[in-house]
């Protein structure tokens, strides 16, 4: 009887906050899912609350010093949604949108920023800037081609969040980071 009450509540967990795949270093669809929420909620106050609640999350799955790798089953691209310095999960296998209190809401793309001695930002120790050979290499990446990466989260002063900030005019969750090493798929 014990082992089927632990089941059934290892089912109702997994269905409230949803599953991702370690091998793909994605961040938990309950965190985007309540940063999606706070596009739609009416109440800035309560916009602010979602978005603390989803910092928690992310701040307790990707925490400087973390090291990621996005390899041949999940690679990161640079696409046209990518602002300077970019990158996005190829196959995140999160929804485009997700309907919360009947209303449809879009999830928030998340994006692996990075910076470099030439372009940084405050907030961003310089032990923390991806070399410039790899920001080179950056520059020359075809739109939309895998790439594969090994990353280091790095800590982000002016956020409500350790790692990360999402923007909401972008509805992106920007998570910030060195890129260690990084080689474009043919």
């Amino acid at each position: 009887m014990k082992k089927w009450i632990a089941f059934t509540m290892l089912l109702i967990l997994l269905s409230v906050t949803g599953t991702y795949s370690e091998d793909c270093n994605g961040i938990s669809p309950a965190a985007l899912r309540l940063l999606a929420e706070s596009t739609i909620d009416p109440c800035s106050i309560c916009q602010k609350k979602l978005q603390r609640q989803a910092y928690a999350i992310v701040a307790r799955e990707l925490f400087p010093g973390k090291k990621l790798t996005f390899a041949s089953t999940c690679p990161l691209a640079k696409t046209n949604d990518c602002q300077d310095n970019e990158l996005i999960m190829q196959n995140s296998g999160y929804p485009e949108k997700v309907v919360i209190k009947g209303k449809e809401a879009a999830m928030p793309e998340v994006f692996y920023k990075f910076f470099s001695q030439d372009k940084h930002i405050a907030g961003i120790a310089p032990d923390d800037y991806t070399s410039n050979s790899i920001q080179t290499m950056y520059k020359t990446l075809k739109i939309n081609s895998p790439v594969e990466a090994q990353l280091e989260i790095i800590s982000y002063n002016y956020s409500d969040c350790p790692s990360a900030l999402y923007l909401h005019d972008r509805n992106a969750l920007i998570i910030f980071c060195k890129i260690l090493s990084m080689k474009q798929r043919q």
